[in-house]
Formats: structure tokens, C-alpha cells, sequence
């Protein structure tokens, strides 16, 4: 019998996505945030900005964000429109 799959994301109750509900989940969450962050303040404090320059931002935020959707994708359920908390909600699945 193989091991039931722990989410570290379940579906969100209103709209698309997903919400962190373990440790791990809130953990990449912080982590993507920090990066982001991060590079944020390094764009921002670069003296000479240059079209180079923001490339090499767009391209590390748009890394940060598919590595964040890939993550959700990976350990959490197949993502679908919600609105509202209905009876047929699987517990495991939908926050």
C-alpha cells in the first residue's frame, strides 16, 4: 500500500491557487519572498541602471515565480476555481 501524500499547499476557498498549510509550505513561501525581495533592493540600489539590468531582474523574478508554482504544483492538488466552501470539499485537498 503506498503512503498517503501530505500537502504542503491545499486549494484555496476563494478564487485559484493555493494556500501554505505546513511548515514546509509557509518555509518556501518565506524563502521566495526573501528573494524576491532581495533582488528588489539590489535592482533598486544599482547606480547605473541599464536595459541589461533589467532583464537580468525580469528573468530572476519570472525563475522565482515558476520555481514557486512548480513547487505548488508538485505538493499540492491539481488546482481548480473555488468559490466558497461547498459540501463535496475533500478535507485533504481544499482549505
Amino acid at each position: 500500500m503506498s503512503k498517503p501524500t501530505k500537502y504542503w499547499f491545499k486549494r484555496r476557498r476563494y478564487g485559484y491557487g493555493w494556500t501554505p498549510v505546513t511548515y514546509e509550505g509557509w518555509l518556501v513561501l518565506v524563502i521566495f519572498l526573501v528573494v524576491v525581495t532581495v533582488a528588489t533592493i539590489a535592482y533598486g540600489t544599482t547606480p547605473d541602471r541599464t536595459g541589461r539590468d533589467e532583464g537580468i531582474f525580469l528573468a530572476g523574478f519570472t525563475f522565482a515565480v515558476l520555481c514557486l508554482i512548480c513547487i505548488a504544483i508538485a505538493k499540492g492538488p491539481h488546482p481548480k476555481w473555488r468559490w466558497g466552501k461547498r459540501d463535496h470539499d475533500n478535507h485533504d485537498e481544499d482549505f
